[in-house]
Formats: C-alpha cells, sequence, structure tokens
C-alpha cells in the first residue's frame, strides 16, 4: 500500500481525470463491461475441461469456483493459489476427484500460457513485419516473457505425464514419498496413495484426448480472457483521448502480466504493476500524468472491481466456511 500511495504522489493522475471533458464515462464502462466478459471466458474455459472429464458440475458453480479463487490470490497472492483453490474446491464434486480436479486445472494453465504467447506472438509479428515498427518496450523482455510461458507450459506438461509422474515416485527415496508425494493422495486420509492419484490422472488426459474440439474451445476461450484485459486498457486509452495501437498495447500488457506472474509478495502486485504500466506508457510518448490516469483506471477495472466481484459472490454462496478450512 505505501508503494501505491508513493506511486500515486509522484504520478498525480488525478490531474488528468478532474479535467474537465477528458474523461469518457460511457467508454470506461465499456471497458469495465469486457473486463467482466472476461472473467466469463476464463471460467469458461475451465468448466468445458471439467464437463470433458465427466465432472457434473454446472456453468455456474464453475464461475462461483473460479471467483472465489481469484479473491484469495487477490489478497494472499499463493504461487499456483488460483489452480490449487479451484482444485480443492471440485474434487468432492459428483463425478470428481481428486486426480481430475488436479489435472483439470493443470491442462487448464497450459492452455493459459498457450493462448498468452500465441497472442503475443502475433502482435509481435503485427508491430514488426506488418506495420515495420519496433516493439516499443525493450525487445528483450517481449522474448522473455514468451520463454517463461514456454517453460511454464513444459513444467506443467510434466507433470501431466502419468508415465514420468510413476517414474519420478518409483525412484524417489522412500522418505521423499512418505513426506511428500505420499501426501497427495494420503492412504491414513481414507484415499488410495499416489498410485492411484497417477490413475485418475491418467484417466483424465486420456478422456480429453478423446475430445479434441473441447480442448480447443477452451484454449480459444482462455486466449478470449487474456485478450479482454488488453481491451481494456485500450478502451480506458480512448476513454481520456489517447489513442494507441491495439498491438503495441498487447505488447505492453504481455510484460505487466509477466511482472504479475512473478510477484508472491504483494497483492496483486499492487504499485508495482501499476508503476510498470505507467512506464511503459510513457515510453511510446504518453505524458506521466496521462499515463499514470490509464493506468489508474485499468486497475480499477482490472483488480479493485474485480475484487469486489469475485469478493461478493465468495461470501454470498457460502464459501467462507470452505475458505477457512482450507487457509487454516
Amino acid at each position: 500500500m505505501v508503494i501505491f500511495v508513493v506511486y500515486l504522489a509522484y504520478t498525480n493522475p488525478f490531474s488528468v481525470l478532474l479535467e474537465a471533458g477528458r474523461f469518457n464515462p460511457w467508454l470506461f464502462m465499456g471497458a469495465v463491461a469486457i473486463n467482466c466478459g472476461g472473467l466469463l471466458f476464463l471460467a469458461g474455459s475451465w468448466h468445458v475441461l471439467l464437463r470433458a472429464m465427466e465432472i457434473k458440475v454446472s456453468l455456474w458453480r464453475t464461475i462461483q469456483v473460479t471467483f472465489v479463487s481469484l479473491f484469495v490470490v487477490f489478497l494472499v497472492p499463493i504461487p499456483s493459489g488460483f489452480e490449487i483453490i479451484r482444485a480443492y474446491l471440485v474434487k468432492d464434486d459428483e463425478g470428481s476427484n481428486v486426480g481430475k480436479a488436479v489435472s483439470s486445472v493443470m491442462v487448464s494453465k497450459v492452455y493459459y500460457f498457450t493462448g498468452f504467447s500465441v497472442i503475443l506472438l502475433a502482435a509481435a509479428f503485427v508491430v514488426i513485419v506488418l506495420r515495420g515498427s519496433e516493439i516499443p518496450v525493450r525487445p528483450e523482455l517481449v522474448w522473455l516473457v514468451v520463454v517463461y510461458a514456454f517453460l511454464n507450459t513444459l513444467i506443467f506438461g510434466v507433470f501431466l505425464t502419468p508415465k514420468l509422474l510413476s517414474r519420478i515416485y518409483n525412484r524417489s527415496p522412500p522418505w521423499v514419498r512418505r513426506k511428500l508425494l505420499d501426501r497427495v493422495y494420503s492412504p491414513e486420509m481414507g484415499l488410495g496413495g499416489f498410485d492411484t492419484f497417477i490413475q485418475e490422472l491418467d484417466w483424465s488426459i486420456q478422456a480429453l484426448r478423446r475430445r479434441p474440439l473441447d480442448n480447443l474451445l477452451s484454449v480459444f476461450m482462455v486466449g478470449l480472457h487474456w485478450s479482454c484485459g488488453a481491451v481494456t486498457t485500450y478502451m480506458v486509452a480512448l476513454s481520456l483521448g489517447v489513442r494507441i495501437s491495439f498491438w503495441v498495447i498487447v505488447l505492453i500488457y504481455g510484460v505487466i502480466e509477466f511482472i504479475q506472474q512473478l510477484n508472491v509478495v504483494i497483492p496483486s502486485g499492487l504499485g508495482v504493476v501499476d508503476a510498470g504500466l505507467t512506464g511503459a506508457l510513457t515510453v511510446i510518448g504518453v505524458p506521466l500524468n496521462v499515463a499514470a490516469a490509464i493506468s489508474l483506471l485499468t486497475r480499477l477495472a482490472t483488480y479493485w472491481l474485480e475484487l469486489v466481484i469475485c469478493g461478493a459472490v465468495s461470501f454470498q454462496f457460502g464459501y467462507r466456511e470452505a475458505l477457512r478450512d482450507y487457509l487454516g
């Protein structure tokens, strides 16, 4: 919070927001609506995977679980917390088990990074090749983001390979199996042990392979989710009378997303992400106070309003007890 206050004091975005006739509230409301639509695409992408694995969960419940998980990681930036909480909350649903729940969120994460990388590379192609321009931010950062997404895809891919997991388990020292791996599906809790977990994971992956169109739809929807964030920033800039190339914003938004993914300390990168977006906009020629205003309104739509919406869903639908059990 201190970082955020210092950032606001230095950039002074309010001078732009208070300028008569400068701000178009209708365009901003459109940006908010698009960002909310992006949240629904995120939930829908995961819902497609759950149904493909024969987990009998309604779309509305998938939306609820998604919003609850977002609400927790907004407040407490747990590494991979979004995936862990989603899996925890659906593992006992009809037709579900730990293997299905874990594989669904892992595949969802892989598809997220896949869609993210494709969109980022498409933006770089448009800017460099089709328009003959230079990448507005440091090119090394863009390629670093792509490599980061690729490495994450590989890592999650390893955990989605049952034979490899079984080999790792069998070759692990006894204390590693007992203290770490066996706790994934602990027999002491009446579960079948790590071997059973691998069997369930294998069944889930095979079920997805039999539904290629569902996989494509899931990737497409998660790509739309990520694109909605960039569109939100684009429309916020328009609401302040600033025209920036959409593809340039995609590249900037990709770098900012990278910063947010690395953050495991500050809730939603408060202050850090804001300053990063402001700095990137000033690099392409936007005045500092205007860039700060764009950043402030973008974060209002993509963080503060999301926090309110997800918080309302979390408490209205009775997940307080479930979250207390999980976090406690």
